[in-house]
C-alpha cells in the first residue's frame, strides 16, 4: 500500500499549494507560517523549520550579463513552477545554417530570441541529414556561448609557449601580420608563407587569399584522416575519391573497419541510411573491426581480425566468389580492364585458409559471407574507413575491399557501391573570379616520397611537416594556423611542441581560432575567429542522394566581442600587404555571397531564388538530376561525338586529345573517368606514376586533366606500387613479443578528435580514456579493471627499412627506437582483439578551456587575456563538474571516470603509408608493464 505523508507534512504541502495558487510569494508564505517565540501566545503553525527549508532551496548560480546554455538561473521549487518555460521558444526567429562541429556539416536551424541563439535543431530541408542532428550539433550552444571563448586579438609577451599574452587591437594585429607577410614576398620566397588548416569549410576564401599572395604551401590534415581510402577509390574510378554506399537500398553491407554510427565522415546521413536499409529493406550488416565499436555492436555479425589484415580477408572473399563462379561475368567483361581468367589467376592463392592464418577470421565464415554477399548483389556494397585504411598497408587493404564490388557487379548500382563526381558543393555555384594558381613548390606541401599523395587531388602528407622542419628540409618565415590543434591531434606530441616553440624553424606564428587551444599556446599572435553561427559560407558534403546540393551558413547573431571570420579580415590584410593582392577583393561580402548563390533557381511557391532562397530554406537540392546510378552506361550525344575519334584497340573515345567515353558494343557511352574508361581493377597508372614515368597519355584518356605527372622535384623517389590489389604484411606485427600489443585508436560519437572536449555537454558524457584490454590479455599481464600500466611505443621497423625517415631517439635494450611512454589505467572488455590495445583520441588537453582540462576553476590564473569571463559567466561546471580529478597525479588516489584523460597521440610515431602518406594510426607496437600502485 502507498505510504501516507505525515500529517504535518501533508498540511504543509496543502498550504504551499494553496498559497501558490493564490499568488502568494515565498516571503509572505514564510511570514504566515513562521514559528512564534516561546513567550508568544500565538500557536506554532505546523512545526515548520524555515531555515532548513531555505537551505534546501539551493543557492542561485552566479551569472554574467549573457545567460549560458544549460544553466537554470532560478533554482528551487518555487522558481520552477514554469519550468521548462512553456514560452521559451515562442516567437523565435528561425535562421538556417550548417553545423561545423564535425565534417558532416549537417543543416541546422538556430532559434534566435532577443539577439541570442537559444536552441539549435536539424534542418528538415537538408537532403543529407534529413533534419536529424547529433549530440555535437546540439552542443553548438556551448561552442557559441563559452565563457572562455577568445573574443579579442592577443600578442605574445613572454617566451613562445610560456603562455603570457596581452590584448591588442585588430589594427595592431593586422599591421604586424601584414609587415611580416610583406617581408616574405620581398624575399622572393612566397612558399615560405605556410597556411596550415585543420577542419575548414571556407575553401574559396582560403584559396583566394593564398593565391593572391602567391603561395601554394597550403597544408592540411587529410593524410591523418582519409588519404588511403581516397587514393584507393581514385585508382579504380578516378572521377571521385569518395564512395557513397547506397546502404538504404542495399540487401548486404560488408563493413571493414568503419564506425559509421560514431565516427564516419558521413555520420548522421550515412548512419540513418544504413539503419533504413537494415530495418526497412532487410539488409544484413557484417562488420570486421579489431574493436567492438557501436557500429560493430549493432551489426548482425562482428569479427575481430588482427590489426591491418582487412585486405587479406577481402582478398579471400574475392577468391571464394570466383571459385564458386558467383562473379558478375557481364560487368567484368564489359566494364573492367581485366578478364575473368586474369582474376582467377590473381586470386588463386588468397584462400580463406590463408586469410584465417593471417587475420584469425575463421575460413568457414569467410566462405559463407562471400557467398551471401555475391548472392545479394547487385544490391550489395562494401564500406570501409580508417579501421582498414589507417595502416602502413592501408592503400592495398582498401583496394582489395573496393574491387569486391566489381566482382559482383554492384558498382554504381542501386543498393550497391556508388559514388558521384560531386564530392561537395553543387558545381553550378560559381564564385567571383579567382586569382591564378601560383607556381611555387614546397616539400612540406608535396613531399616527394609519397607518390600518390598529390597526383589526383592535393591530399598532402600532414604528419611529416614538423619532422621536415626539424630536419631543416624547409623553412617557414610565417606560419598561419586555422582551426588546427596539431599538438593534440598530430603524432609525436613532443616533437610537434619542440618545433612550434623554435623561432628559428618557425619565425612567426599566427593562430586563427575560436578558443585558446594547444596550437594558440605556441603562437605569436592569436586572432579570435567567429563561430559557424556567426559567419557566411556555401557548403555541402558528399551527397547521399547521389545528386548535388548546396546549403548556406549565415550569421544567426552578431559575432561576440571582436571575433571575426577570415572573409572579413582577409580583405583588410590583403589591402595592407598590397602588391596587387587587394584587386581580388572588389566585392562586398554580401555581393560576393549573392553572386556565388545566383544559380540557385527560383522556388515557384515563394518566388525566391539565389541567396534569398537559401536564406529562407537553408538548403537546395537539384532534384532535376537523376541519382548517379549506372552513370557509366550513359550514351554520348551526337554533339559530343562530333569531331571525336575512337581508338579501335581500346575503344576509348577522345575529342581534342581528351577522353570523353568508350565505344562498347558499337555504341558510344560515357564509361568511367579512368585511362581505360573502365573500372580499373588493374591500375597501370599507380604503378607507372609511382616510378616517375610520364603518364600524360593515360591522363588524357581519362578526361581528368587536373591529374598531373609527378613534378621534377620527385625525381629519384621511385616507389614500387603493385597494379593489382594485394595484401602486404607489416614488419613489426610479425612475431609480436609476449609483452607487445598493437595500439589502435578510435573516436566517440560525441567528440570530433581534438575540437569538442571544450563543450560541457559533451565532456560530461566522455571526458577520459583508459586503455581497452581483452580480459584474457589482462590476465596474462596480471591485470584487473582499474589497474595502471606503463605503455612504451616504438618507431616502425617497416618504415625504417623502406623509407628512412631518420628519426632520432632513445633505443631500448632490444634495439627498438622509443617514441614515448605513458601511464594509464585499463578497462577490460571482450570486445577487442587479444593482441590489440585501444585508446580513444580527443582527451588529454593541456589548454583549450577549463572544461577540456576538467578543472572547476582556474585557481590563481583567472581568465586568460582575450576572453570576457565577466560577461559570459558559466558557474554550471564550477558547481557540477563531478568528473574533476582530485588525485593530483597519484594513480593510487585516482577515481575511475574522472579527469581529462590522456593524449594518445603522445605515443603515436610519425608513420605515413609509403604510397599515399596516410598516417598509420592503428599499427603502433607498444610494450605493456604493470605498475604497482600503492
Amino acid at each position: 500500500m502507498p505510504t501516507k505523508e505525515p500529517s504535518s507534512r501533508r498540511r504543509f504541502l496543502q498550504l504551499g499549494a494553496a498559497a501558490l495558487g493564490a499568488g502568494l510569494t515565498s516571503e509572505t508564505l514564510a511570514q504566515s507560517s513562521r514559528p512564534q517565540d516561546a513567550t508568544s501566545n500565538s500557536p506554532l503553525p505546523f512545526g515548520i523549520d524555515l531555515d532548513k527549508w531555505n537551505a534546501m532551496r539551493g543557492v542561485p548560480y552566479e551569472v554574467g550579463d549573457v545567460p549560458m546554455p544549460g544553466v537554470c538561473n532560478l533554482p528551487g521549487p518555487l522558481k520552477k513552477r514554469n519550468w521548462p518555460d512553456r514560452n521559451k521558444y515562442k516567437d523565435t526567429k528561425q535562421v538556417p545554417g550548417m553545423c561545423q562541429l564535425c565534417s558532416t556539416v549537417c543543416g541546422v536551424i538556430g532559434h534566435v530570441k532577443d539577439g541570442r541563439v537559444i536552441k539549435i535543431e536539424g534542418n528538415p530541408n537538408d537532403p543529407n541529414s534529413r533534419g536529424r542532428l547529433c549530440a555535437r550539433g546540439q552542443a553548438g550552444l556551448n561552442h557559441l556561448y563559452h565563457p572562455e571563448r577568445l573574443l579579442y586579438p592577443l600578442k605574445r609577451v613572454g617566451e613562445r609557449g610560456e603562455g603570457k599574452w596581452k590584448r591588442i587591437s585588430w589594427d595592431e594585429a593586422l599591421d604586424e601580420i601584414a609587415d611580416r607577410l610583406k617581408q616574405v614576398r620581398e624575399s622572393g620566397k612566397p612558399e615560405e608563407f605556410a597556411f596550415h588548416q585543420g577542419r575548414q569549410r571556407s575553401k574559396d576564401a582560403l584559396a583566394r587569399f593564398l593565391r593572391a599572395f602567391g603561395t601554394n604551401t597550403q597544408l592540411s590534415h587529410r593524410s591523418l584522416c582519409s588519404g588511403n581510402r581516397r587514393a584507393a577509390n581514385l585508382a579504380s574510378v578516378w572521377e571521385s575519391d569518395w564512395d557513397l554506399n547506397d546502404a538504404e537500398n542495399s540487401k548486404y553491407i560488408l563493413n571493414f573497419g568503419s564506425n559509421a554510427f560514431e565516427a564516419h565522415q558521413g555520420h548522421i546521413p550515412f548512419a540513418n541510411r544504413i539503419q533504413n536499409g537494415r530495418f526497412k529493406n532487410g539488409a544484413k550488416l557484417v562488420t570486421f573491426d579489431v574493436r567492438l565499436s557501436n557500429t560493430a555492436g549493432s551489426s548482425d555479425e562482428w569479427f575481430a581480425p588482427f590489426p591491418g589484415t582487412d585486405g587479406a580477408v577481402a582478398l579471400a572473399i574475392g577468391h571464394v566468389i570466383l571459385k564458386e563462379d558467383l562473379q558478375n561475368d557481364e560487368f567484368i567483361m564489359k566494364w573492367t580492364n581485366v578478364t575473368k581468367e586474369e582474376l582467377l589467376e590473381h586470386y588463386s592463392d588468397y584462400t580463406p585458409e590463408w586469410a584465417e592464418k593471417i587475420s584469425g577470421v575463421p575460413a568457414a565464415d569467410i566462405r559463407r559471407i562471400a557467398i551471401e554477399f555475391a548472392k545479394a548483389a547487385p544490391a550489395a556494397t562494401t564500406m570501409c574507413n580508417r579501421g582498414s585504411s589507417a595502416h602502413l598497408n592501408g592503400f592495398y587493404n582498401d583496394r582489395a575491399i573496393n574491387v569486391l564490388n566489381a566482382l559482383v557487379g554492384s558498382v554504381g548500382m542501386k543498393g550497391g557501391w556508388c559514388f558521384s563526381p560531386w564530392s561537395g558543393l553543387d558545381p553550378n555555384m560559381k564564385t567571383p573570379a579567382m586569382p591564378p594558381t601560383p607556381k611555387t613548390w614546397s616539400v612540406l606541401e608535396d613531399p616527394p616520397e609519397y607518390p600518390l599523395a598529390n597526383v589526383w587531388n592535393r591530399m598532402r602528407v600532414g604528419e611529416i611537416i614538423y619532422l621536415y622542419l626539424l630536419q631543416e628540409r624547409a623553412k617557414v618565415q610565417v606560419y598561419m594556423t586555422y582551426n588546427l590543434d596539431s599538438p593534440i591531434t598530430w603524432p609525436e606530441e613532443s616533437l610537434t611542441q619542440e618545433v612550434l616553440c623554435n623561432e628559428d624553424l618557425i619565425n612567426f606564428h599566427v593562430c586563427i581560432n575560436c578558443f585558446y587551444n594547444e596550437t594558440a599556446h605556441y603562437a605569436d599572435i592569436v586572432l579570435p575567429w567567429a563561430t559557424y553561427m556567426e559567419r557566411w559560407d556555401l557548403d555541402a558534403r558528399g551527397a547521399y542522394n547521389l545528386r548535388p546540393y548546396v546549403g548556406v551558413r549565415t550569421p544567426m547573431v552578431e559575432p561576440l566581442g571582436e571575433s571575426k571570420d577570415v572573409r572579413e579580415f582577409f580583405p583588410e590584410l590583403a589591402k595592407r600587404i598590397g602588391g596587387g593582392m587587394e584587386k581580388w577583393y572588389q566585392e562586398s561580402l554580401e555581393e560576393y555571397m549573392e553572386q556565388w548563390a545566383s544559380n540557385v533557381p527560383e522556388n515557384p511557391k515563394t518566388g525566391k531564388k539565389g541567396l534569398a532562397r537559401l536564406l529562407d530554406e537553408g538548403m537546395w537540392e537539384d532534384d532535376s538530376r537523376e541519382p548517379y546510378y549506372e552513370a557509366y552506361k550513359q550514351s554520348l550525344k551526337d554533339s559530343e561525338m562530333d569531331g571525336a575519334t575512337v581508338n579501335n584497340a581500346t575503344g576509348v573515345i577522345t575529342k581534342d586529345g581528351v577522353g570523353i567515353g568508350l565505344m562498347l558494343d558499337g555504341k558510344p557511352v560515357k564509361g568511367f573517368g579512368t585511362p581505360s574508361r573502365k573500372f580499373e581493377v588493374r591500375s597501370m597508372f599507380v604503378t607507372e606514376v609511382s616510378k616517375n614515368k610520364d603518364c600524360s597519355d593515360m591522363i588524357a584518356s581519362s578526361g581528368r586533366t587536373k591529374t598531373k605527372n609527378r613534378p621534377q622535384q620527385h625525381t629519384g623517389h621511385d616507389v614500387d606500387v603493385d597494379s593489382m590489389p594485394i595484401w602486404k604484411p607489416i614488419d613489426e606485427h610479425q612475431d609480436l613479443g609476449d609483452d607487445e600489443l598493437v595500439m589502435t585508436s578510435f573516436k566517440w560519437a560525441v567528440h570530433n578528435h581534438g575540437r569538442t572536449m571544450n563543450l560541457k555537454w559533451l565532456a560530461e558524457i566522455v571526458h577520459t580514456n583508459p586503455a581497452w584490454m581483452n580480459p584474457a590479455t589482462a590476465k596474462k599481464f596480471g591485470l584487473s579493471d582499474g589497474d595502471w600500466i606503463e605503455l612504451t611505443s616504438y618507431q616502425s621497423k617497416m618504415l625504417a627499412r623502406e623509407q628512412h625517415l631518420n628519426h632520432t631517439g632513445e633505443m631500448d635494450d632490444a634495439g627498438r627506437q622509443i617514441v614515448s611512454t605513458m601511464r594509464v589505467p585499463i578497462v577490460t572488455m571482450e570486445g577487442i582483439h587479444p593482441k590489440a590495445i585501444a585508446m580513444s583520441n580527443s582527451c588529454g588537453h593541456s589548454q583549450y578551456t577549463r572544461v577540456a582540462q576538467a578543472k572547476k576553476d582556474s585557481g590563481d590564473q583567472g581568465f586568460i587575456a582575450g576572453t570576457d569571463g565577466a560577461t559570459y559567466r558559466d558557474a554550471d561546471w564550477e558547481r557540477n563538474m563531478w568528473w574533476e580529478d582530485q588525485s593530483n597525479g597519484d594513480p593510487a588516489k585516482w577515481v575511475p571516470n574522472t579527469g581529462n584523460g590522456w593524449n594518445q597521440n603522445k605515443l603515436m610515431p610519425i608513420a605515413p603509408d609509403p604510397i599515399t602518406g596516410q598516417q598509420a594510426f592503428h599499427d603502433t607496437v607498444v610494450t605493456v608493464r604493470k605498475l604497482n600502485v600503492a
